[in-house]
């Protein structure tokens, strides 16, 4: 018995040195997480602290993401969830009939409508889409006028394309209120904006097509059928009369492993093992000879994650001047010379672009353009010392207002930073949000 002590106390006594030394020299490779993962940063070790007792929950935290071998760990209990109880861990997902995963967010938007994320009245958000396709539809005459062509593509979003496949209604029970999609094309249609609504092209080919436009695992279009949506969307863009894009050809479709993004949801629930799926369809894109005097147009895509599947099958170098892929009109990718939208010359490059497509699924809709498209007016029509005037008044304004003011005073406090930038962050935040009170030129017609 005393031998049988003495092994398993040597067994958890290595298995433990083993952990601690895997943590701190990582000797083992380890195949990483997927999806965004908050770190905890190691607590200074203070004589208050330990003795409050404030250090030992922190020291927790850190050591948690920070134990030798956690990622194996983390899959063999998500693999224990997923596989015992049909749940999975990452709170972003939902799993739905059949095998097929879900993004909560889409899940969200098909029972209740992402409205709420915005506001509980429905008459305020069809306001709100109202005025943004009125303001994409000046853009683009605008635009128009300087030689840029606009347009919006709108993608699948999965519960739109695969209703059947949902999971149960469960915990969502607020009434389901507008949504996004159909509501702009209508919009579009209405006020003429440049618009493909490849979702609605999808649902009426569902049922019609040898291939899977969504995989069960996945979130975004499948490979295949971006390739395909691309292709008529470089005949669309063609179509608008704007410059000329070589043209492209498609092979034969043929069936290979897995690539990104056609089983992207399957890889973030984290598992040991990923749940298997049908074989996934691919078809490659070759380009057709180029007419010696032809000039390759610039492009700048504004928009989701959608546009990642387009660039993983399609040549974009060989296609376009240059191809900037504005994610969320924030971070870009693309382009060797800025890193971030704020660092553009926002009127020269408009100038500069033949094509600007802005890409939002279903789900992102709500979005339409994350500023871009106020942006884009302010920057065609006023200078940065107009602007900035109007600013400074706007501030003034505040400064008289002592309710608005004392606010203001409130928020800085609770935020941690001065007065002055309070006032500064409020008078931008109505100049990109309310700028027909402001500036003539950006005002639209109903």
């Amino acid at each position: 018995m005393h031998r049988i002590h003495r092994t398993l106390c040597l067994i958890s006594l290595t298995v433990l040195f083993l952990a601690m030394a895997q943590g701190v020299w990582h000797f083992i490779p380890m195949r990483g997480l997927r999806g965004i993962w908050v770190m905890e940063e190691a607590p200074r070790l203070t004589a208050r602290g330990f003795h409050d007792g404030s250090w030992q929950p922190q020291m927790e935290k850190y050591l948690r993401g920070h134990f030798g071998f956690n990622e194996a760990a983390i899959r063999l209990y998500n693999q224990y969830v997923f596989s015992g109880f049909h749940r999975t861990t990452n709170k972003g997902l939902i799993i739905g009939r059949d095998g097929y995963l879900y993004e909560r967010y889409f899940v969200e938007d098909h029972y209740e409508s992402r409205m709420y994320k915005y506001t509980e009245k429905p008459e305020e958000l069809l306001a709100g889409f109202d005025l943004e396709a009125r303001r994409l539809a000046l853009l683009q005459r605008q635009l128009a006028e300087r030689g840029t062509t606009l347009f919006v593509v709108i993608p699948p979003g999965k519960d739109f394309l695969y209703p059947e496949h949902l999971p149960a209604r469960d915990t969502l029970t607020r009434p389901l209120g507008p949504r996004a999609y159909p509501e702009y094309p209508r919009l579009f249609d209405r006020y003429g904006v440049n618009y493909v609504d490849i979702l609605g092209w999808f649902l009426q080919l569902k049922e019609c097509v040898d291939y899977d436009i969504m995989m069960p695992l996945g979130t975004h279009w499948s490979n295949i059928a971006a390739t395909y949506a691309f292709d008529s969307i470089l005949r669309y863009m063609q179509g608008l009369g704007g410059a000329a894009i070589r043209p492209v050809q498609l092979g034969t479709p043929y069936v290979d492993k897995t690539r990104q993004p056609d089983d992207d949801l399957g890889r973030l629930l984290n598992t040991t093992f990923i749940p298997r799926q049908k074989r996934c369809q691919y078809v490659d894109v070759t380009l057709a000879p180029a007419e010696a005097t032809q000039q390759k147009p610039g492009m700048i895509t504004v928009g989701d994650s959608f546009f990642w599947t387009i660039s993983y099958n399609y040549p974009l170098d060989s296609l376009f001047r240059y191809a900037h892929y504005w994610f969320y009109n924030s971070t870009i990718y693309f382009d060797a010379e800025h890193d971030n939208v704020s660092q553009v010359d926002l009127r020269q490059t408009l100038d500069d672009a033949d094509y600007i497509m802005l890409i939002y699924c279903s789900g992102q809709l709500y979005d339409l353009g994350n500023g871009f498209i106020v942006n884009a007016l302010l920057a065609l029509n006023y200078s940065d010392e107009e602007i900035a005037a109007v600013r400074d008044s706007i501030s003034d304004n505040i400064r008289a207002d002592e309710h608005w003011l004392g606010y203001l005073r409130e928020k800085a406090a609770n935020e941690g930073i001065d007065l002055d930038q309070a006032i500064y962050n409020d008078a931008e935040y109505l100049i990109h949000t309310r700028p027909e009170e402001f500036f003539e030129k950006v005002k639209t017609k109903n």
